[in-house]
């Protein structure tokens, strides 16, 4: 076991839930449409939605923040369930996450580093298919911001950087410059909820880069070292129609579990299945039932692509009704069964 002793805690986030990570739209049942405020903390996230690319480019598939209270348990089940983690459990990613904890005193375990406590302020990078878990001692808790990644451009500045297994928690030492690059993702997505997990990478993953850089004395290299993004316009992807957006942020935040259909979409919003169906295909050109096959699908590829999970727990991560559901949608989609498509991508 090894004991990190960081520096000096730092400041917390304001108290206020209207603060830097108020969340505006409407009014839906959906928790993914407001800031959630309650006696154990506050909390907000957002997975962002996956389109098309090239494999080489940065994308942002997730941020979030989380201020654990004393005494409050460290599980929370509202997120999709491929990130969804308790401590007897842990837990593999299909992507890169970067997370920075303040106030802390708690423990992080990988199957690289061993079993790591921490006070103060710390830095962890958890890489795809490397099993971990974290959580805060709970007579203590700790304030967490954190931002998923995929891409070559990703894996390359974190292996130029020195990242690897058996160096993914660090002490940070600029705090206040990385709390800013942190803070400016997660404002970033909150003003474009609409906004693809492209068109954020393109806009802010230089400055967090620099200021985990500064933070880590790390040669992250901001923007030239993150040259494979591409450069977007945020307006040109912002969704107009409000139903359709909040329709979309449910898809990409639900649990999952049960499976999603369409018709627990329209139920958490002030429209009939049929409005949305119609709202949905008249501002995107595909229907509600396309976007959550979307996202089982692009789930299903990076967890098939960066992990070895068996094949039935890829099926339900990724919220697939069943794996012949799976299996024939990467038949129609890749030619391969879900098995032969791993392995082929592979080599």
């Amino acid at each position: 076991m090894t004991v990190l002793n960081l520096p000096a805690a730092h400041e917390l986030l304001s108290g206020d839930p209207r603060s830097a990570f108020a969340l505006q739209g409407l009014n839906v049942t959906s928790p993914t449409k407001r800031d959630r405020v309650s006696q154990q903390g506050r909390q907000f996230f957002r997975y962002l939605p996956e389109t098309a690319s090239n494999s080489d480019e940065a994308v942002v598939t997730g941020v979030g923040m989380r201020e654990v209270v004393p005494g409050e348990a460290y599980t929370d089940s509202n997120h999709p369930n491929l990130y969804n983690f308790k401590w007897c459990t842990g837990r593999v990613l299909p992507e890169y996450q970067i997370v920075y904890i303040t106030d802390a005193h708690g423990e992080f375990e990988s199957a690289a580093t061993g079993l790591v406590r921490f006070h103060g302020d710390a830095l962890i990078f958890l890489l795809p298919g490397v099993w971990h878990r974290y959580r805060p001692m709970r007579d203590t808790g700790w304030t967490e911001r954190w931002v998923s990644l995929s891409g070559e451009a990703v894996a390359h500045s974190l292996s130029q950087a020195g990242v690897t297994p058996h160096r993914a928690i660090v002490t940070p030492e600029q705090v206040e410059t990385l709390r800013q690059g942190f803070d400016g993702v997660l404002n970033l997505v909150q003003q474009y909820p609409s906004q693809s997990g492209h068109a954020v990478a393109s806009m802010v993953l230089g400055a967090l880069f620099d200021a985990i850089g500064q933070t880590t004395n790390f040669p992250l290299g901001g923007q030239q070292q993150v040259g494979a993004i591409r450069s977007a316009s945020l307006d040109e992807h912002e969704i107009e129609d409000e139903i359709v957006q909040a329709a979309i942020e449910i898809i990409w935040n639900d649990t999952h579990t049960p499976p999603l259909a369409v018709a627990n979409v329209a139920r958490k919003l002030p429209v009939t299945r049929r409005t949305l169906d119609r709202r949905f295909s008249e501002s995107l050109g595909r229907s509600v039932l396309d976007e959550i096959n979307a996202c089982r699908f692009a789930r299903a590829k990076r967890l098939l692509l960066e992990t070895d999970l068996p094949i039935k727990t890829v099926s339900y991560l990724s919220g697939f009704p069943s794996r012949e559901r799976m299996r024939i949608m990467f038949i129609e989609r890749e030619g391969a069964p879900p098995r032969d498509f791993r392995d082929r991508e592979r080599g």
